[in-house]
């Protein structure tokens, strides 16, 4: 999970993500605002081959996201399968960046957790690394702590954490 703050750092985190993906031969699913697509496209063109940025899947997260006009888990999930699955049937490795973003809802904290808490679940069985970026800006504190429980590492513009348990707090571990 990241909580950003700043743009400038963000996109350039977005970028170090997605080239640690291709030079790993992993293809990336990168689910972001148009704005901060077309700022992470002009990076990676300056540093990515042709062939390179093929191997990128970029997806607008209101499509992602709200492609029924509200934040629902069963249909978001569905939209990362069916997105997926051409992807899984060739055995390709993949790594998925979304920038979560939601329309004002009813129950957005609960739905939030429930969404994290279900894609925290299957990451590891399909063996995806992901990250589930959010601004903190939106965030109350007690959705930021819910969204916590959810993950096993927290990562903001500048660290990236591991959460342990509540008792022992937060645990910097570069």
């Amino acid at each position: 999970m990241y909580f950003t703050e700043k743009l400038d750092d963000y996109v350039q985190n977005a970028v170090e993500f997605i080239i640690s993906g291709i030079k790993n031969n992993e293809y990336v699913l990168f689910v972001e605002n148009e704005p901060i697509n077309l700022l992470v496209s002009q990076k990676l063109e300056n540093i990515l081959g042709a062939d390179e940025i093929k191997r990128v899947h970029q997806i607008s997260n209101f499509d992602f996201y709200c492609s029924t006009g509200n934040f629902h888990t069963v249909t978001i999930l569905n939209y990362f399968f069916n997105t997926l699955d051409p992807y899984f049937d060739q055995n390709l490795k993949i790594r998925c960046w979304g920038h979560v973003e939601w329309p004002t809802q009813k129950h957005i904290n609960s739905t939030l957790k429930e969404f994290e808490f279900e894609v925290d679940r299957l990451m590891p069985e399909m063996d995806i690394i992901g990250v589930c970026a959010y601004n903190l800006d939106r965030l109350t504190k007690e959705v930021q702590k819910a969204l916590m429980e959810c993950h096993g590492y927290l990562m903001t513009d500048n660290e990236i954490m591991k959460l342990v348990d509540e008792a022992d707090g937060i645990k910097k571990i570069f």
